[in-house]
């Protein structure tokens, strides 16, 4: 069993001191603040090719606390923020260089430097950095002189560069090459195709950021290039006089010297066709149509030589033609096929050498004759594509297609509208064929006199007329003729056949009673009849004073009435009708005026009323005269009485005073 050693006072005592400066450590706070970070270039930012460029990174910062923080230094260039190759330290630890030995074009561009303390990031300002120039290329080619077909190994060097640089071989004008790499150098075999002294010479691309730099153009370099003597021989036998079906041979030859390589490559070629060649040589039994140009090319380590020959053949006989007489054959009469080839070589054929066939939709229709000749008599069944072949020996030629269709003649035409036929009015006729050949000649005749002519060249078209009649029997005379074989007289249709439409013409008003006898509270019949026109008639019965529409009424009579039920003395004015029918115009009526008469029982009513008031006044007149005079007649009574008794009074005293006197 083992047992356990106590710790000495020294090491508990050591142990303690440690814990008491860890504490304090972990107690002080330390803090940093960055002021600011600048970025600068020496010997200058914009500097020639080689110069040697020290880039500073400088930070003004304050710290607390005994333990200086770590600075943590990084350089970036062109925004991509690719970390440079860690930079230099210094004594100082608030700067920090990074160099750039040897500058060149590739390190131009923006720079910046970035701090970190204490977890704290700060940038520097962008600094733009130009280095001018670049390395002249050098050439160097491993032969001066070659043969054509033959290659060069071409070298361009630009050691001195860095980064990706693209070169570019030119020779002369012309680029030949143009490739990338990163090495400062490249090196390619280019082949020389064409006798000729090339005269090299490269240059170099650098791109940096946004702009491509070039440089200058390398050295000149003259390589001489020697021809190679592979241009082809052609012979054409014979050369003249070469008629169809006589065999002719090419023959395609180069130097001897080069004939027999392996390497050599020889082709007869007749435009985009290339011939089959036997120990170098083409042979034909040949045609009009081998006539033309042929050529010869050979081809040795790429470098292609040709030479030509023309070839002319003579027609041994022309192609043949078709023709069809008579031209336009109608069904049932009778057309001859000819095919004749117009031409042949009279040194080596005759005409009656020359075999025709001739073919009605690639079938024979002239089997065991050759003379070339076809008859028939024209039908559908003769109708189709007519060609025809003529052949010498093994030389067959054939004509081009010609289309034969037996015309039809045209059949009796029918005659219509298409619309009601007003009298006076214009309106359409139309004239049409089921069957015939075009073009047809259709012609509108009324009574045997030509109106008009159309004639249609498209199919299923009607000839169009246009007419105006006016009576119904110029309707039925009209007809129409087709024709299209000006041997053969027109075809007549039969006459049209059409309804006819005579406009409403003078309508009359009638007022029953007459106007003379109309009496209040009567019925009274406005009867608007129609002299000539076809029914049915629209009819409309108006009163002028108003000017209003009193009644509408359809009817397929040439009359009709409107009824004014019950009349009175409103009722009284002046009244017409008009009249329509199909297509046609108004037909106004005459107008006719009435007052509506008082009734007969208010006549007398008012008569005796007034016979009545006329018999009370002369009552009344007579009494109040005869109450007048009767008063008057008392009064002179009265009177006469009086005076009686005053004469008598009178007479008394006269008589009494004579007494007295007395």
């Amino acid at each position: 069993m083992q047992v356990l050693r106590q710790p000495s006072p020294t090491c508990l005592l050591l142990c303690l001191l440690l814990c008491v400066l860890a504490f304090l450590v972990t107690c002080t706070e330390v803090k940093s603040v960055i002021r600011s970070v600048t970025l600068s270039v020496d010997p200058a930012a914009d500097v020639e090719r080689g110069a040697n460029l020290t880039l500073t990174c400088a930070v003004d910062a304050a710290h607390s606390g005994g333990v200086m923080p770590a600075y943590q230094y990084s350089f970036f260039k062109d925004y991509e923020k690719r970390e440079l190759a860690r930079p230099q330290p210094t004594d100082n630890v608030g700067r920090v260089v990074y160099s750039i030995p040897s500058a060149r074009a590739i390190h131009s561009g923006k720079y910046q430097c970035k701090v970190v303390i204490d977890g704290q990031n700060w940038v520097s300002n962008f600094r733009d950095v130009v280095v001018r120039g670049l390395q002249a290329p050098v050439l160097t080619v491993d032969k001066t002189a070659v043969r054509e077909g033959e290659t060069v190994s071409i070298t361009c060097r630009a050691d001195g560069e860095m980064g990706k640089l693209t070169f570019s071989i030119k020779d002369g004008s012309d680029e030949v090459h143009r490739k990338e790499t990163d090495s400062g150098h490249m090196q390619e075999i280019i082949p020389l195709r064409s006798a000729r002294t090339a005269s090299l010479t490269c240059s170099y691309f650098l791109a940096i950021g946004t702009k491509t730099l070039q440089s200058n153009v390398s050295n000149v370099l003259s390589v001489a290039v020697h021809e190679l003597d592979i241009t082809p021989s052609v012979t054409v036998h014979p050369q003249t006089g070469v008629i169809e079906g006589d065999t002719v041979n090419i023959t395609c030859s180069v130097n001897p010297h080069y004939q027999d390589l392996s390497s050599l490559s020889l082709n007869l070629m007749k435009g985009p066709k290339i011939l089959d060649m036997k120990n170098a040589t083409y042979s034909k039994c040949v045609l009009a149509s081998d006539s033309g140009e042929y050529e010869c090319s050979a081809e040795l380590d790429g470098v292609r030589k040709s030479g030509s020959v023309n070839l002319t053949v003579r027609e041994l006989f022309s192609q043949p033609t078709v023709t069809v007489t008579p031209t336009d054959v109608f069904e049932g009469q009778d057309f001859t096929v000819h095919c004749r080839s117009l031409d042949f070589a009279s040194e080596r054929i005759r005409r009656d050498d020359v075999k025709y066939s001739i073919l009605r939709n690639e079938d024979n229709v002239t089997l065991g004759r050759f003379d070339g000749t076809y008859r028939a008599m024209a039908g559908t069944k003769t109708n189709g594509n007519y060609t025809c072949s003529a052949q010498v020996r093994t030389i067959v030629k054939r004509s081009t297609s010609v289309s034969f269709e037996a015309k039809v003649l045209v059949s009796r035409p029918v005659i219509t509208v298409d619309e009601r036929v007003v009298l006076g009015r214009p309106f359409n006729i139309y004239c049409y064929s089921e069957n015939g050949s075009l073009p047809i000649n259709y012609t509108l005749i009324w009574k045997r006199t030509v109106l008009n002519h159309s004639i249609l060249t498209h199919t299923r078209q009607q000839a169009q007329f246009t007419a105006t009649v006016h009576s119904e029997a110029d309707v039925h005379s009209l007809a129409c003729g087709a024709q299209n074989y000006d041997r053969k007289q027109p075809l007549m249709s039969s006459t049209l056949k059409a309804s006819v439409t005579v406009p409403a013409q003078k309508a009359f008003l009638t007022v029953v009673p007459t106007p003379e006898d109309i009496v209040e509270g009567h019925d009274i019949y406005l009867i608007c009849s129609i002299m000539r026109g076809t029914p049915p008639f629209t009819i409309k019965w108006y009163r002028q004073d108003d000017r209003g529409l009193l009644y509408t009424n359809t009817v397929s009579t040439n009359s009709s009435s409107h009824t004014l039920v019950g009349v009175h003395n409103e009722n009284s004015g002046t009244y017409y009708c008009d009249v329509q029918n199909y297509g046609s115009d108004r037909a106004l009526s005459n107008k006719v005026s009435f007052t509506v008469n008082m009734a007969r029982w208010k006549k007398a009513l008012i008569i005796g009323a007034c016979l009545l008031a006329l018999a009370v006044v002369v009552v009344v007149v007579l009494i109040r005269y005869r109450a007048k005079r009767g008063k008057r007649e008392t009064a002179v009574k009265l009177s006469v009485s009086r005076e009686q008794r005053q004469q008598s009074r009178h007479v008394e005293q006269e008589a009494s005073r004579s007494s007295t006197l007395q």
